[in-house]
């Protein structure tokens, strides 16, 4: 996917997209042997788990005619077969079959992208064709402590771009005015692909009494963000964005809470919290869909540093 460069602040002119690690499923959504047809970056995947369950992304249509893998294509061994002339492609996208056929036309290939799956994610890293990986999404040691409950997770499809979302983490001043929040610190660190919103403030427990709020909110890369939020519960959340196109997006929300081992907590109770923390990311959605993307914002002291993170984004267009 070739990327073109652009003016801090505004989206490049080749593409919209920027290169980076990008969640494209659950890991619970792609069973044995599935083959999943996707739509991301206005192009068209198909996602496929091979028989040692290894997860494969590959441009969807077949270099032969045209067929999309994903309708009708069939897992056989780590690679997946044509459902119209049973041409037979790899996980690293090459042909290696043609069952009427001689030989194999030497341009017989797909495009294969760096898959990685961990802490319940499938992770593909989407940038030029031929790139490799610049950073690496770290798992989320939290899940295999037993002390920690399982994640929920939900997602929601957004009429909005990614720069809307990644914007939060430098926007100080909606904290009062759209989440109810008082912050008292507030700094953004950005340390390579890496960008991190560090806050302390107060807000209220699900019955309105006053609580301290804490959050260690990072991103990694352009679209994966992790947060430690420390309120009523400490609580582990997972944000990941992929584009459909250049207006809309898909947006994963996982979350889980810190019961402690051997603890029984009434699960109700469990559930309001991860939905109280849910909800109050999603608080921002009806905003983003209604607003207007703006280059060169008017800005007031107290906003936080909205530059800095645009710029940090831009540097994900190579």
């Amino acid at each position: 996917m070739a990327m073109s460069g652009a003016p801090s602040g505004q989206q490049s002119t080749g593409t919209k997209f920027a290169e980076g690690w990008y969640m494209v499923c659950w890991s619970a959504d792609l069973g044995p042997r599935a083959v999943m047809p996707l739509r991301y970056f206005a192009r068209d995947f198909v996602l496929f788990r091979g028989e040692t369950g290894k997860p494969t992304l590959l441009d969807a249509h077949c270099p032969h005619l045209g067929a999309h893998l994903g309708y009708g294509g069939c897992v056989e061994g780590d690679d997946i077969v044509c459902p119209f002339h049973a041409w037979r492609f790899s996980s690293e996208g090459r042909c290696v079959d043609v069952p009427y056929a001689s030989r194999i036309p030497p341009r017989a290939a797909l495009r294969s992208y760096p898959v990685a799956e961990h802490s319940e994610m499938i992770l593909a890293y989407i940038g030029p064709e031929g790139s490799s990986p610049r950073y690496e999404v770290p798992p989320i040691e939290e899940l295999d402590d037993p002390a920690w409950t399982s994640l929920e997770r939900a997602e929601i499809t957004i009429a909005t771009q990614p720069r809307e979302v990644i914007e939060n983490v430098a926007d100080k001043a909606h904290f009062r005015q759209v989440h109810n929040q008082t912050i008292d610190q507030f700094e953004m660190i950005i340390d390579g692909p890496r960008a991190t919103q560090r806050t302390i403030g107060r807000g209220g427990t699900l019955d309105g009494k006053p609580i301290s709020v804490e959050t260690v909110a990072t991103y990694h890369g352009p679209a994966v963000q992790f947060t430690h939020l420390m309120w009523a519960y400490d609580m582990v959340l997972i944000n990941a964005h992929v584009p459909i196109d250049e207006e809309n997006l898909i947006l994963r929300f996982g979350v889980m809470l810190y019961t402690g081992e051997g603890v029984e907590l009434d699960r109700n109770v469990i559930l309001t919290h991860m939905a109280a923390a849910r909800d109050g990311y999603f608080q921002d959605v009806a905003i983003w869909e209604h607003k207007r993307w703006r280059d060169k914002p008017l800005l007031a002291d107290g906003d936080g540093p909205i530059g800095e993170i645009r710029k940090w984004y831009q540097s994900f267009f190579a």
